[in-house]
């Protein structure tokens, strides 16, 4: 029996059942006090609705978030979380803008010994102004109409959208736009789409910047049209008046065509653009310029309002 107990592998397997005893002996009878640490607790501002009243408003950019250092029995704290935790910082002192230190109070729904340490201690706050303001709308369009099709003018009924919210925050809204996607259409435009911001250097303010949890709009969004009509391609006639027979003259002009589009019912009735009448006689030893005469309806794709003709007589 001696010598079983001298064995070192016998005594080691003794020591670690003892050791193992004692520790469950510490952990469910003792149950000592222990040190967690929790980290991300969101910060809750409270009373934000009496800033309101005061025409005031919180305008921090990023969350506040607080740790927490806490001892208590291991059994008792052991299933603390974050979302268990509450704190918050009251806001109903402020009265005027400014940035603010604000004590942060901490609620446990557990049975604790204490708080360690927090970390902020505060919570530093933003107070804004509220105010309203009225923005242009700006109209932007991308992609392009189906080929052979030209857009027309983006048109909607609503030209200014008015803005609430903080003062710094509206002042970095240059305009209010909307965006129009021409998708290859072959067809009138006639959606419904929505607001965004743009900065002072007309690019776009994403989506999920807190700025449009912070400014409201008196509509998110607009009703926008924009026709899309056919090209034509149509060869010009020099429309002339010449006191001599005007097949004496051979008659030039540029360019020889042009493209034109109007609505559909219009462009089926034009197969050619006339020039305002001309002189021959007057043209004959220089080029000379007219103007071209559109029906009504019908526009130049191309911007051209004359063309170069030029009439030579012949022999």
């Amino acid at each position: 029996m001696k010598g079983f107990f001298e064995k070192d592998s016998v005594l080691k397997l003794i020591s670690f059942v003892v050791a193992v005893l004692l520790w469950f002996y510490i952990i469910a009878v003792v149950d000592p006090s222990v040190d967690i640490t929790v980290k991300d607790i969101p910060v809750r501002f409270t009373n934000q609705n009496l800033l309101a009243e005061r025409g005031l408003c919180l305008v921090n950019e990023s969350k506040t978030t607080v740790e927490l250092k806490i001892r208590g029995s291991r059994k008792k704290i052991a299933n603390i979380e974050s979302k268990n935790i509450y704190a918050n910082a009251d806001l109903s002192n402020i009265t005027k803008t400014g940035t603010f230190s604000i004590p942060i109070a901490i609620s446990i729904p557990y049975e604790y010994d204490e708080i360690v340490s927090k970390k902020p201690y505060n919570a530093s706050v933003v107070i804004d102004r509220i105010v309203t303001a009225s923005k242009d709308v700006k109209l932007i369009t991308t992609g392009s109409v189906a080929n052979g099709y030209i857009a027309g003018e983006v048109a909607s009924e609503i030209k200014k959208v008015s803005l609430k919210g903080a003062q710094s925050l509206i002042d970095r809204i240059s305009y209010v736009a909307a965006e129009i996607n021409y998708d290859d259409r072959a067809a009138a435009i006639s959606d419904t789409v929505d607001l965004f911001f743009l900065d002072a250097d007309g690019r776009r303010i994403n989506t999920n910047n807190f700025i449009y949890e912070m400014v409201t709009m008196d509509t998110e969004t607009i009703d926008v049209f924009c026709p899309v009509m056919k090209l034509k391609t149509v060869p010009v006639n020099v429309a002339t008046h010449s006191a001599n027979d005007v097949k004496d003259y051979k008659i030039s002009v540029q360019p020889s065509n042009v493209t034109i589009y109007a609505e559909n019912e219009i462009l089926d009735t034009v197969d050619e653009i006339f020039t305002e009448k001309i002189n021959l006689d007057e043209i004959t030893e220089a080029n000379a310029t007219a103007k071209l005469i559109l029906p009504e309806g019908v526009s130049l794709r191309d911007g051209i309002t004359e063309v170069n003709i030029k009439a030579e007589k012949r022999n």
